[in-house]
């Protein structure tokens, strides 16, 4: 089931998707199982749009398809901050980048993870990003992009955090087909994942450690 799951999604079959997730809620599967099967449909899709088989609006029918997840009553998914949160996430997809799959999907496991999540939304230049650091305070910066040249806005980002004394209060994660090894060290960030739960597990491991301003 949860195989189909990830299939359809990579399909974009829309209704199909819905339909399999609504049977596999009522056959007992988790929502981290769900989600995590309709993040490796997305996997796919990315690796489509990559090789050219999927163009620019393939990747938007796949981001109204996971819309479409989070909205069904029957996952019953976290939406809104918890009240006591285990840390502060800031998350964004970077200056020149439209799109949001990979951030919403993060922002949901984040979410239900117990964080709490500023969501500045995409195409989201550095300036933004440490105005509302100075604002906010938060824990960890989260930053998405698939696109080639979001890399140099990320490293811009953390140059701006250095200039404004802000950068050791925070850890930098980086996210997005554009990410790397090689890109954390150029733009001077923590930490790269190409995995939504492995990336949220890592910011709950730097809470843990203490590694927080606040905590």
């Amino acid at each position: 089931m949860l195989e189909s799951i990830v299939t359809a999604v990579k399909k974009l079959e829309e209704k199909k998707v819905i339909k399999l997730v609504r049977y596999a809620v009522k056959e007992g599967a988790s929502q981290m199982q769900i989600i995590e099967s309709v993040q490796a449909g997305l996997d796919e899709v990315g690796k489509y749009f990559e090789t050219g088989r999927y163009g620019v609006t393939d990747l938007m029918m796949a981001g109204i398809i996971f819309e479409e997840i989070l909205k069904l009553d029957c996952l019953k998914l976290e939406k809104e901050n918890p009240e006591e949160a285990i840390g502060t996430i800031l998350l964004c997809t970077i200056e020149c980048d439209l799109h949001d799959i990979g951030k919403s999907i993060f922002k949901s496991a984040a979410l239900m993870s117990g964080f709490k999540v500023i969501d500045l939304g995409i195409d989201i230049s550095p300036e933004k990003i440490v105005e509302e650091t100075k604002k906010s305070h938060p824990d960890v910066i989260a930053i998405s992009s698939i696109m080639a040249n979001g890399v140099k806005y990320m490293k811009e980002t953390n140059e701006l955090l250095v200039k404004e004394n802000l950068r050791d209060e925070v850890k930098i994660i980086l996210g997005g087909l554009s990410t790397h090894k090689d890109a954390v060290a150029y733009v001077g960030a923590d930490a790269f994942t190409k995995d939504v739960y492995e990336g949220v597990n890592l910011c709950k491991e730097w809470m843990e450690g203490g590694v927080s301003h606040k905590l």
